[in-house]
């Protein structure tokens, strides 16, 4: 198999040779700025100082922001970055390749010349989903997931920690926020922006000194643990404001509250963010997040929030199938700011009995131009399983001409532990968005058979994920262990009602039935659509035939 089938994100521009350089002994040297992408080589690979293999890490600012160059072959291996972050990746690219089987080496790479840089600047995550959050080990994988894959953003937003939403005036309890001051650390050595995200709507009086000055409190104690990034949310909240105070100052018109939280940003920005010499400007989410068209809250908006404030936007809708260049620059003319895609893709809060597995689809790759910063992709609860679905939002947002989600997919599958042994499953949970068609080619095989035709087809696919197995090692099989029963059941349901169908001996529609109904009984919902009409039509026709 290619090397580059192996490398998640795919590189802008890569040639690959025919001689491969071992890696059993390697000399790893580096500019002082990059040593981030230097101990990542070396916790890897190890530092043999006497090798005569030698990986050299450089900088060169005339590359492209975040892009590297890195180039293998009888001298050494020599990656260049354009700064710190860049020099990261070009290790990470490395770091791919020698994890690529070869039948020859135990570690090696390709001779190889790589010139790469990513398409969007901002490229990340934003754990900003309903439920129970994610443990600090599954947060602290993430960051070093977000790393392998250049993904250079995470958001902290979970929207049942209480602390940041319920209880935000709080301070967070020392146990708590030496676990986020572990997190920021791991977030810089993966060159990942730790952004913070505080959601005060609920309960804020916009107008009140002490409610501003409250948040700004909350603000400078994850300052002072390496916090240097920003956003307040002002999402899912009623539109309308509650506090009589806020109403004489910002009216009771429609989108008032827009100007509330205007003013609550400037604020912020003005009496927090300056004075500390944050160097990056303050992110929103507005309580208009969906959609492209404007209206009273966005006008107030656009006129009154800070310039340089980034907006978050969730598409057309809140949860969407396709999000067009179109929609994208409606968006942010809507807003009068430039927009950010906080992308609620594969989360799954909306239906915990689901599970999204399949690759990012629908957004538009033809950007240029495109007042768009970048997307933050929502996850699972099932942090792990979430991987398969983020490692193709990496490749998206680094190469946009290149993306293929099929592809992605195949690869994500590769590289995720556990996945390509549960591919049955994987693909019976791919469909998005979550109004679609769970399994299409499933759908027509069914529809195939009951006109007379496919039968060995469709009990080919059934009797793959009946033979899934429950056994799978690693953390994302784990969070998919309650699907793997649903599948069998389901699966034996399917099969059950074509035995009944062709005539096999001593199948009866009862035992159908039983099927079925255990098949339904699950809470996890494999197929839930597809298959069940499909044994109730047999099931009518043997009722009709009797």
């Amino acid at each position: 198999m290619d090397a580059l089938e192996w490398i998640v994100p795919c590189p802008k521009k890569a040639t690959i040779g025919s001689e491969h350089l071992v890696l059993s002994a390697c000399r790893i040297t580096g500019d002082p700025a990059a040593v981030r992408a230097v101990a990542a080589l070396t916790t890897a690979l190890g530092d043999a100082a006497a090798a005569s293999l030698t990986i050299d890490v450089r900088l060169d600012a005339g590359l492209p922001p975040e892009g590297y160059t890195l180039s293998a072959g009888p001298g050494g291996v020599v990656i260049t970055g354009a700064g710190p972050a860049g020099a990261f990746y070009g290790a990470q690219t490395l770091l791919a390749l020698a994890a690529a089987p070869c039948e020859t080496h135990e570690r090696c790479v390709p001779e190889c010349d790589v010139r790469d840089w990513p398409d969007l600047p901002l490229r990340g995550t934003i754990e900003g989903f309903y439920g129970t959050p994610w443990s600090h080990a599954e947060r602290m994988e993430h960051l070093r997931f977000s790393g392998r894959h250049k993904l250079n953003t995470y958001v902290y937003a979970p929207k049942d920690d209480p602390f940041h939403r319920e209880r935000w005036r709080e301070p967070y309890p020392e146990e708590e926020l030496a676990r986020l001051g572990e997190l920021v650390a791991e977030a810089a050595a993966q060159h990942v922006r730790f952004v913070f995200a505080l959601s005060p709507g609920l309960s804020m009086v916009y107008t009140d000194p002490a409610e501003l000055a409250a948040l700004r409190a909350k603000a400078e104690q994850v300052w002072q643990i390496g916090v240097r990034e920003y956003a307040l949310l002002f999402d899912d909240i009623p539109p309308e404001l509650g506090h009589e105070p806020d109403k004489a100052a910002f009216g009771t018109a429609e989108g008032a509250s827009a100007s509330a939280h205007a003013a609550v940003c400037r604020d912020f920005a003005e009496h927090f963010l300056a004075p500390h010499g944050a160097d990056r400007p303050l992110t929103m989410v507005p309580t208009d997040y969906a959609g492209t068209a404007r209206s009273a809250y966005r006008d107030r908006l656009a006129a009154e929030l800070p310039a340089d404030v980034l907006v978050w936007w969730t598409g057309s809708d809140i949860v969407v199938g396709a999000i067009s260049a179109d929609d994208m620059r409606a968006a942010a003319a809507s807003y009068g700011h430039r927009v950010a895609l906080w992308d609620n893709f594969p989360v799954n809060d909306f239906d915990f009995a689901r599970v999204f597995l399949g690759p990012l689809i629908g957004r538009s790759t033809e950007l240029d131009g495109v007042p768009l910063e970048g997307i933050t992709a929502n996850p699972m609860v099932q942090a792990a399983a979430s991987r398969i679905a983020l490692t193709t939002v990496a490749d998206y947002a680094w190469h946009l001409a290149a993306y293929d989600p099929a592809r992605s997919h195949e690869r994500a599958v590769r590289l995720v532990p556990g996945a390509a042994d549960l591919l049955p499953l994987v693909e019976a949970c791919s469909s998005w968005p979550p109004s679609a068609d769970q399994s299409p080619e499933l759908t027509a095989l069914c529809t195939a058979v009951l006109e007379g035709g496919a039968a060995d087809r469709l009990r080919g696919e059934l009797g793959r994920l009946a033979a899934l197995p429950a056994d799978v090692p690693g953390a994302a099989a784990r969070e998919l262990a309650r699907w793997v029963p649903a599948a069998h059941d389901m699966a034996a349901a399917g099969l059950a009602a074509l035995d009944l169908l062709e005539g096999v001996q001593d199948r009866t529609p009862a035992q159908v039935t039983e099927a079925l109904t255990r098949a339904e009984a699950h809470e996890a919902n494999v197929l839930r659509r597809v298959i069940p009409p499909f044994v109730r039509e047999v099931l009518a026709r043997a009722d009709a035939s009797a």
